[in-house]
């Protein structure tokens, strides 16, 4: 698994990828703007087994992949910044679309609440990465969900309500 990060992700203190790097310890994050080394990253990645998860034409909804596709995925790529600056992350960044892209049709509901977002069928990094694990090995991920509900839970135990949001 490997994220690419937007530098002010990485300083929110509500990103969801520190949460999913305490849970597997395997997760690879690389900063988006460091473009020499995710290019050297990026270059030593076979593109016919890594899949890039963005909602971009062509890519293939991973709950319409066989078993026999899906266990040819050695690794995904997930961006974490917001859905502008993945966007323009994607458009910018060439490398990027040498890799096959999966995408969502019909991702899980959404437990981060402490942010908001875009509309009701966005998932933050972690959701995203566990529901690709899910898909891709059949693997249960929903102990990493429960872990960052209650870190959410505890991370904002002391909040007012009026800073709650509700999707």
């Amino acid at each position: 698994m490997l994220i690419l990060q937007d530098p002010k992700e990485a300083k929110h203190a509500k990103n969801t990828v520190s949460l999913l790097c305490l849970g597997l310890p395997a997760v690879q994050c690389v900063s988006s703007n460091d473009r020499n080394l995710l290019e050297s990253v990026l270059s030593q990645l076979d593109e016919s087994k890594w899949r890039l998860v963005f909602p971009c034409n062509g890519a293939i909804p991973i709950e319409s992949m066989n078993r026999v596709d899906a266990s040819q995925i050695e690794g995904v790529i997930l961006l974490d910044a917001t859905w502008r600056k993945a966007k323009k992350m994607y458009l910018t960044q060439p490398f990027l679309q040498k890799f096959g892209a999966i995408a969502f049709s019909q991702p899980p509901v959404g437990q981060y609440v402490i942010r908001k977002s875009p509309n009701n069928l966005s998932v933050s990094t972690l959701e995203a990465c566990a529901y690709v694990v899910e898909k891709i090995t059949t693997d249960n991920m929903q102990p990493l969900r429960d872990f960052m509900v209650v870190a959410q839970k505890w991370q904002w135990r002391k909040q007012p309500l009026k800073h709650r949001h509700s999707n």
